[in-house]
């Protein structure tokens, strides 16, 4: 299985990282995992430029690779910590970029945009309560990747690490996420 990894946190060995860490540990050693920062990716912003409108791609050529990856993967993890109430922003410009595969099911009536649908995982932490803001990513999540051919098969979310470090439980939780692909 082709694993394709998406980091939205900007801190190495934070907690989004520990608990991403976590759900990658519980992945039998014989899959592929290909994993990429958003911030060291550092997505150039959609700004409706119209090229998917009526073509295949985007004008913008910096996520070419990245777009090779996912199209190989059977499954995307993203983890993210929560920045008012949403995602980091790299992580909301990747997201736009993903406008490609809208027009492509919407304007251009494509059936699907990659040959086999994919699974995904979602990992969210958050300094406060964060429930609104997971709520908040995990549909902006779902309604980002369905036209990518991809849905979000499980979730979580791990909060008030500000005042708390992850608990056991948060840990287990990332390990056993890995069943839901």
């Amino acid at each position: 299985m082709n694993f394709l990894v998406i980091n939205g946190s900007p801190r190495t060995l934070g907690n989004t990282d520990k608990l991403l860490n976590e759900f990658l540990s519980a992945i039998p050693k014989e899959n592929k995992v290909k994993q990429f920062n958003v911030y060291e990716l550092a997505p150039v912003a959609c700004n409706a430029c119209g090229y998917c409108k009526a073509s295949d791609g985007c004008s913008k050529k910096d996520l070419e690779n990245f777009f090779g990856y996912y199209a190989e993967a059977d499954a995307i993890i993203i983890a993210t910590p929560v920045y008012n109430f949403t995602v980091p922003a790299p992580l909301k410009a990747l997201f736009d970029r993903f406008q490609r595969f809208y027009e492509a099911k919407h304007r251009r009536g494509a059936q699907s945009v990659f040959p086999k649908p994919k699974k995904a995982v979602l990992i969210v932490t958050s300094g406060g309560d964060g429930r609104v803001g997971y709520e908040i990513i995990k549909r902006q999540a779902e309604n980002v990747l369905k036209n990518a051919d991809t849905k979000i098969s499980a979730s979580m979310l791990a909060c008030e690490t500000d005042t708390r470090p992850l608990s056991s439980n948060d840990l287990e939780k990332a390990r056993s996420l890995v069943r839901y692909i």
